[in-house]
């Protein structure tokens, strides 16, 4: 591998900076840092630099705004010609004016896990909400830049617990200590991954990897979810079982396709272990329906009432419940949903704003109906349907729909119905279908929230994968005569990915701007485009001043072989529209940026004005310029 040329931003110590130096003097790290940039010109950092013979370039803060600010130091890079930039300790929030010329090419690292503690005083905001109750752990994670701060998509991440009787000063320096390793070996991750991907690779599909899923996203319309083999308790990962993720998906699409008269679903397309959904915006809840008093973890129903807690999740439950006994009726005890659930109540939801009483109202009905129905057809196949957990999330339309998964064995809790009564008579354990004999053996060796996991008998996972077999074929009426095969088989790489969603991701908007200072009007694009879920690219590039590098990045769309609409934004001397017409077989909408009546007569004056055989159309509001484009997808 070629080393890649990086630019390291710093405001203080530069101790991450001094372990990426070290790290590339050891060969570990296949880079040249070719520039330090630095907002202080006493930081530590800048010394460091100096003394390894690394240009520095400081910008100190001034009375220039951030976009003039951002627009310097995106020009420097250029000039260097940096591949892409690690914000080593850089305490300050980058603009779209810089990302822009570094899409998917900037690595932040934060003190913080995801979703929680964005911005400055991660450390000691995690630290106070710890003394009062509300976590025990926190950590550091390392990911992609993107407008919306510390958002990004997660290279890698180190949790660090909070003790009990930790200070932030120790807590302080075991959040460091991490920060070092962390960072070097999430560099090399990255250079292993997305800096080996295609430009349009990279432009259009992020992949994350969860628990048990990993997820990919393809532009703004389309969500990809690989089913993989792992199995997950305790919070963590435990082992993998062979063949599992290609029979969830399938009992996924038997529920989602008998539940539509319920509630939409997300659900596009089902393909080996892969489902293709609809991109929604994630409501983060896990809404657990139960039907039992029942449960096996720290954090279940039936351990906190064994424990004597008679109210759970705001919930209170009578005295005398016995385990694996019906609950006098369905409750619903929500968790949040992120990189540690919590218990939440429904006040709590509605106190932290996450959704509207009328929404939360919507979303209990429905689980409610979901779970009754579930009920009804297990029932009919000598199953219990225990309890479950249920996703929602906003579609395009803002409409709240069903999305992850339903009624699986991952995501539920069956009982065989035929066995349950004499078995729980007899103070036996009901017969369970799913993963419970992995996590029974592992409560069984260790501590599993402390401890490390051991190693799961392959006896041990072919009585879970039976289990997820017959559940499977008693619910759908269905042989499974796939293959078993090997975990890990169904795994795409970049290319086939990219001809897996071609057909049904094959139209882009490209917004080519004339210059940074029309950041403000392509902001208002970018949000109706968002709206419509209509996924687009952006260019700076002048047609006067570089006409070449325009011509090359038409050429790069034009031989693309995909639907395109190309939006400029430019105004008085016109050139930009033209140009792009004159060069292109596809349609272009001029949106003239103006900033009063004056301004926008001159501009508009300048669009229309366009020769004879180069068809510009002008919309001046960014809102009509996205509903034209669906109509030209005929969306």
């Amino acid at each position: 591998m070629i080393n890649k040329r990086v630019a390291v931003f710093v405001s203080g110590r530069g101790t991450n900076l001094q372990a990426l130096i070290e790290a590339n003097k050891s060969n570990y790290l296949p880079i040249d840092i070719v520039l330090v940039v630095t907002n202080n010109r006493d930081a530590g950092g800048v010394s460091i630099a100096q003394n390894s013979g690394i240009p520095v370039f400081c910008l100190e803060e001034d009375s220039k705004t951030r976009e003039e600010y951002d627009t310097i130091l995106a020009s420097t890079c250029q000039e260097n010609n940096v591949d892409f930039v690690i914000l080593a300790g850089w305490m300050r929030v980058l603009t779209s004016v810089f990302i822009n010329n570094y899409i998917n090419k900037i690595i932040n690292i934060h003190p913080a896990l995801p979703g929680a503690y964005p911005g400055a005083n991660a450390i000691k905001r995690a630290f106070n909400d710890a003394q009062e109750g509300k976590t025990n752990i926190t950590g550091v994670m390392v990911h992609i830049v993107v407008e919306e701060v510390d958002a990004g998509e997660v290279i890698d991440l180190v949790r660090v617990p909070i003790l009990p009787d930790d200070r932030l000063d120790l807590l302080e320096s075991r959040i460091q200590s991490v920060e070092k390793p962390l960072l070097v070996s999430a560099v090399n991750k990255y250079l292993n991954t997305i800096m080996t991907q295609s430009t349009e690779m990279r432009d259009i599909i992020r992949h994350y990897r969860g628990k048990v899923r990993d997820r990919f996203e393809i532009g703004y319309n389309m969500i990809c979810f690989h089913l993989s083999d792992r199995i997950s308790s305790f919070d963590r990962h435990i082992c993998d079982i062979r063949g599992k993720g290609h029979i969830l998906n399938l009992m996924n699409q038997w529920w989602m396709e008998r539940t539509t008269h319920i509630i939409p679903n997300h659900l596009v397309h089902v393909d080996g272990n892969y489902q293709v959904g609809k991109k929604c915006k994630l409501i983060p809840l896990e809404i657990i329906v139960r039907s039992y008093m029942t449960g096996s973890t720290s954090t279940s129903l039936w351990t906190h009432y064994k424990n004597g807690t008679r109210n759970y999740c705001g919930i209170d439950f009578p005295d005398g419940l016995e385990k694996n006994r019906p609950l006098p009726e369905l409750v619903i005890t929500p968790t949040t949903k992120g990189e540690v659930d919590e218990l939440i109540s429904r006040q709590q939801i509605l106190d932290r704003g996450i959704v509207t009483e009328q929404e939360l109202d919507f979303i209990y009905e429905k689980a409610l109906e979901l779970f009754r129905y579930g009920q009804m057809v297990a029932d009919k196949k000598e199953l219990i349907l225990v309890d479950t957990k249920y996703e929602f999330g906003y579609d395009v339309n803002g409409n709240i729909i069903l999305i992850d998964e339903i009624h699986t064995c991952d995501s539920s809790r069956y009982w065989r119905k035929d066995t349950y009564l004499a078995r729980v008579n007899s103070g036996q354990e009901p017969q369970k279908l799913d993963k419970d004999a992995c996590r029974d053996y592992v409560k069984t060796q260790c501590d599993p929230y402390k401890d490390p996991i051991p190693e799961i008998p392959e006896d041990v996972k072919d009585q879970v994968y039976a289990c997820y077999l017959e559940l499977y074929e008693r619910l759908t009426g269905e042989n499974f005569t796939q293959p078993r095969r090997e975990s890990g088989t169904y795994s795409l790489d970049s290319n086939e990915l990219h001809n897996y969603f071609k057909n049904v991701h094959n139209d882009i908007v490209v917004i080519l701007s004339g210059s940074p200072s029309d950041e403000d009007h392509i902001a208002k694009l970018r949000k109706h485009l968002d709206i419509h879920r209509l996924f687009y690219k952006e260019h700076v590039c002048s047609a006067h001043k570089k006409t070449a590098q325009l011509l090359g990045i038409l050429n790069e769309y034009e031989s693309s072989g995909r639907r395109v609409v190309y939006i400029t934004v430019a105004g008085r001397s016109n050139a930009l529209s033209g140009v792009v017409a004159c060069n292109t077989n596809h349609p272009v909408i001029a949106c003239p940026p103006f900033k009063d009546k004056m301004d926008m007569t001159v501009n508009i004056n300048s669009t229309l004005q366009m020769p004879s055989k180069v068809p510009v159309m002008t919309i001046l509001e960014p809102e009509n310029v996205a509903i034209s484009i669906v109509r030209m997808y005929n969306l």
